[in-house]
């Protein structure tokens, strides 16, 4: 076999180029990575952004909702107070009426009582002598269960003597529900002992403020009149508690 001749042959192998490992694959690489950071970076803030938006969404609508449920409220507030107001008038209307009422009921009751006194006078023929209480004034002032009174004591039948005697007074009434009687000198500073002195020919007045004690519900006024001269005399007269104002009472 002929041999042949020339330059020497080295012998080369051959190796497979990576891309990525070369310089210009790292830097591609790193641009892309950079992109990719760039791309969530901005993802994450345009999130951001849009959870920020709807949580100004949202707190402003919970803040219309308060300021709705407010309004609201402040308004069933306001018709509340009004209701109550108007029940307040609608009771104290209603307690005005029964006030009135019974004030009516009373005067009724003592208009009654003072048909048959004076009814009994006239059927004695005028027979009747002595000493009578004809009248009771109630009378309100500004201050709360205090009263101006007014007592008439008067003799009938024409006699020309002097009526000598003594009265005593109390107010009966209720407090908690139990029957009380307090004599007019604990109640009225107008007087300076139990017994009145009664000293007249035609008639005499006493009267007087009094003050009654608080949740003290008066009743009527009682009256004892006892005369000494002309002649000995008891007489028991009960007036029903009808009090006036000012205004209504009229002089008699």
């Amino acid at each position: 076999m002929a041999a042949v001749k020339g330059s020497k042959q080295e012998k080369m192998i051959v190796v497979p180029r990576r891309f990525w490992h070369s310089s210009s694959g790292v830097l591609l690489l790193c641009c892309l990575a950079f992109l990719v950071g760039l791309l969530l970076v901005k993802l994450g803030q345009w999130q951001q952004s849009r959870v920020n938006v709807d949580a100004r969404a949202e707190g402003s609508w919970l803040s219309a909702s308060v300021s709705k449920n407010t309004a609201e409220l402040k308004a069933l507030q306001t018709r509340l107070v009004q209701a109550e107001q108007v029940t307040s008038v609608d009771k104290l209307a209603l307690q005005d009426l029964r006030v009135n009422i019974e004030r009516l009921r009373q005067q009724i009751s003592q208009l009654e009582e003072d048909v048959i006194f004076y009814k009994e006078i006239a059927d004695s023929g005028g027979g009747e002598q002595g000493l009578v209480v004809s009248q009771l004034d109630l009378l309100s002032t500004d201050a709360p269960d205090h009263y101006r009174y007014k007592i008439k004591f008067e003799q009938v039948g024409g006699a020309s003597e002097i009526v000598q005697g003594y009265a005593s007074i109390a107010v009966a009434g209720v407090k908690d529900d139990m029957e009380l009687t307090l004599p007019l000198v604990a109640l009225s500073n107008s007087l300076q002992g139990e017994n009145i002195r009664l000293r007249f020919r035609a008639f005499q007045d006493v009267e007087g403020e009094l003050t009654l004690p608080y949740g003290f519900e008066p009743a009527r006024m009682e009256i004892l009149a006892v005369t000494e001269e002309p002649d000995s005399k008891t007489l028991q007269k009960n007036f029903s508690w009808l009090v006036e104002s000012e205004q209504q009472a009229i002089p008699r």
